[in-house]
């Protein structure tokens, strides 16, 4: 069952768990609409990790481009109109954030318009090898001018194209992300993308009513103090949450040998509704997930 009343339910409990969100219920009783194909690309496995070719700088110039870019866009109150502008500048997560944000502009609420925004506080992680084929990624932490949180940012290229923006979220009151293991150079050492794959797929379980008692089986558990634990004891009263696939995870090996991941939980692609992109770090050797970010998107 998914309703407006549910997703209120929703929002209302990440709200209280310290989740950034937008303020958009979406109206009933109306078609969803569908992200093409490009949208946002099945996750595809890899067994070694690829040469990169992405210096920092690159990297920080891929950001600065993105954002200007961004901004020029939104400058134009009817960029909505041309659905190319959305495959441009998003990818994944966001893309699908997008396509809500542009059915609830042409359904009236210009409360969900973009505006151009600023970044300050940049910490950039650059993997020194890539593990996910077909393109290059890096993660980027800033501060939204106005906001009071930082944000944990995930950038793809996929070959021969630019920058985009795959996946945002702010961090939870008192988080911090994980001090990355750094090369002499200050890259990052990039995990291996099954890892990845395996931290998402545990979420996806455990967001699934349905196959929620089979959470852990595989070894990954999220912590007790995890902030999807916490809503999950509320919103799953009486109602069912689930979500049909996830985004490629990007990650980083951290400085006490436990890993940092960001990924988006996706509906059905055919009806979007609903997207929840996370920062997860693992600490040590250990397999609890602990949750560092989470932005719950409706």
């Amino acid at each position: 069952m998914r309703t407006t009343s549910l997703i209120a339910i929703a929002l209302l409990t990440v709200t209280a768990t310290g989740c950034g969100l937008p303020s958009l219920t979406p109206p009933t009783g109306q078609a969803r609409p569908t992200a093409s194909a490009r949208g946002s690309s099945p996750v595809t496995p890899s067994t070694s990790p690829v040469a990169t070719g992405l210096t920092i700088a690159d990297a920080k110039r891929g950001a600065a481009n993105w954002l200007a870019e961004h901004n020029r866009t939104v400058k134009d109150r009817d960029w909505w109109d041309d659905p190319s502008a959305i495959d441009k500048l998003f990818w994944d997560g966001t893309r699908h954030e997008a396509v809500i944000d542009r059915w609830a502009v042409k359904d009236g609420d210009r409360r969900k318009e973009r505006e151009p925004i600023r970044l300050t506080g940049q910490v950039s992680y650059v993997p020194r090898e890539q593990t996910i084929p077909g393109g290059q990624w890096f993660l980027l932490q800033a501060t939204y001018a106005g906001r009071d949180r930082p944000h944990i940012l995930a950038f793809w290229r996929p070959e021969g194209g630019e920058f985009k923006l795959a996946a945002k979220s702010p961090l939870h009151h008192g988080q911090r992300v994980p001090e990355p293991r750094r090369d002499a150079e200050g890259y990052v050492t990039a995990m291996p993308a099954r890892v990845g794959r395996e931290i998402a797929q545990e979420y996806l379980v455990f967001w699934d009513y349905d196959r929620h008692d089979q959470e852990g089986r595989d070894g990954y558990r999220l912590a007790e103090d995890n902030h999807s634990r916490r809503a999950y004891r509320t919103v799953s009263k009486g109602a069912y949450i689930g979500y049909q696939s996830y985004s490629r995870p990007y990650g980083f090996r951290t400085a006490d040998g436990g890993s940092f991941h960001v990924f988006s939980l996706l509906n059905d692609p055919q009806s979007i509704s609903a997207v929840l992109t996370l920062g997860v770090a693992t600490r040590g050797k250990g397999k609890a997930l602990h949750e560092i970010a989470a932005d719950w998107y409706a």
